[in-house]
């Protein structure tokens, strides 16, 4: 029931919510120096109220026509979703709005502050009333009800305090026009990455069994989870500075406004990545066991499928910049077309891995696509010298690895060596990652 719920949400998401959100976020700094930040996202805020209706009525269709079965009461069916849909995204909206403006501190408070009323809610209300997956939900829906209301009014007060301008009235068709060109194309390529991160797992299920699966997507998520971890802190800190520079209608600072961005990233990417890989066994015997240490092969292929990933949506931030999604269209039909393909071809022979190699072998063309489409929109390109140095430093950490496995392995217990592995090799990758982005840092503070 959970997870109908959350696919419900994440389809009317993807194609109807995420790519209008990515055009606020391209256009709130802009709006912010206009004075009409806070009209348009009102105005946003109407159109979500009309897409957790449409949900509101397709969504009860689909289940009493028999298509699809959703194990939960038409009114639990309709609060969760509308609920979720309409609150969560309004809050999502507010805590990157606040972070785009610079206000990194009310973002953590108000974040850290969602996450704890909403759980506060959900056990609540499972005590009270019933321990079931729809009262539990709806303790989460109450906690970012609660919060999505008191970051709007944080957000507003600072869009009051800035506005210099202030401009208002109707939606034109200049305005849809201007938005539909945006947001279809990167609601394309949204479903597409779907496909092509998600396609597989039917080939997997299909062909090797749940068992299998299970053991895949085990080792795939450490993988995941980490690079997401890791997407999710540098995009926070350094996107909002790529948005504000690239507010520019001039080509050559938007190209420039990528560069520094890609600079920042990119090696820092690399280098999370290479970590995973080299540290793979030991991640697999901490968090899955010892039990699932075939998993590990899995934590390397998911290592490289995420990079993949992160490097595409990188990448496709030139697009962004440059106000022309349609540019993603393309790579990214390469990227599902390979995946579902590789997968099909490889998983009989190689089994669940077969599904990794995929993955990342689309994933990569995709990137390589982007690079020959893209590229010159930016002066060629991810930055050399970062890169090669990333490289260097992912050779020493590897050294280091190996060498602290044959240390290790005869002075301490197995566990010891885990740990200790992990301790070291996590250290020095600390320290490269910080003198990676010192520069960054101190360039975004100076700025």
């Amino acid at each position: 029931m959970v997870a109908m719920v959350s696919a419900s949400v994440g389809f009317f998401a993807m194609f109807f919510v995420n790519p209008v959100g990515m055009f606020i976020n391209r256009r709130l700094l802009i709006w912010q120096l206009n004075g009409v930040a806070q009209n348009y996202l009102i105005r946003y805020a109407g159109y979500l109220l009309l897409v957790a209706i449409i949900a509101g009525i397709f969504l009860p269709l689909l289940n009493i026509s028999g298509i699809m079965n959703f194990r939960v009461s038409i009114a639990w069916l309709v609060i969760l979703v509308c609920g979720s849909l309409y609150f969560n995204t309004i809050s999502q909206t507010t805590l990157s709005s606040l972070n785009f403006l610079g206000h990194r501190g009310q973002l953590v408070l108000l974040s850290v502050s969602t996450i704890a009323a909403s759980l506060v809610c959900a056990v609540f209300l499972v005590k009270i009333e019933r321990p079931s997956a729809e009262w539990w939900l709806f303790g989460l829906l109450l906690g970012q009800v609660l919060f999505a209301i008191i970051g709007v009014r944080v957000l507003f007060v600072h869009l009051q305090g800035q506005i210099a301008n202030p401009v208002s009235g109707p939606i034109t068709r200049r305005h849809i026009r201007t938005l539909f060109s945006f947001a279809w194309p990167v609601a394309i390529a949204a479903g597409l990455a779907w496909v092509q991160g998600q396609g597989y797992r039917y080939i997997v299920e299909g062909q090797l069994g749940l068992a299998q699966l299970g053991l895949f997507v085990a080792g795939y998520g450490i993988s995941a989870g980490m690079i997401s971890g890791f997407e999710s802190v540098l995009t926070t800190y350094f996107q909002p500075r790529l948005y504000r520079d690239a507010s520019s209608k001039h080509p050559v600072r938007q190209a420039q406004a990528w560069q520094r961005y890609a600079a920042a990233v990119i090696p820092s990417l690399l280098l999370t990545g290479a970590l995973i890989v080299m540290l793979a066994p030991e991640l697999t015997r901490i968090f899955l066991g010892e039990r699932f240490q075939p998993a590990s092969d899995y934590v390397v292929w998911g290592a490289l499928a995420e990079a993949a990933r992160v490097l595409m949506g990188i990448y496709s931030m030139i697009a962004h910049v440059h106000m022309r999604t349609r540019w993603l269209i393309v790579p990214n039909v390469i990227g599902a077309v390979l995946a579902i393909t590789l997968s099909a071809l490889l998983i009989p022979h190689l089994g669940a891995a077969g599904a990794g190699m995929g993955l990342a072998v689309s994933g990569f063309a995709v990137v390589a696509t982007m690079h020959v489409l893209l590229a010159r929109w930016v002066g060629g390109g991810i930055p050399i010298r970062p890169v090669v140095m990333a490289g260097g430093a992912a050779v020493a950490l590897w050294w280091m690895t190996l060498g602290l496995r044959y240390l290790l392995v005869a002075a301490v217990s197995p566990w010891g060596e885990v740990i200790g592995v992990l301790m070291l090799v996590g250290i020095a990758y600390l320290a490269l990652q910080f003198l990676f982005l010192r520069q960054h840092l101190t360039e975004k503070s100076e700025a």
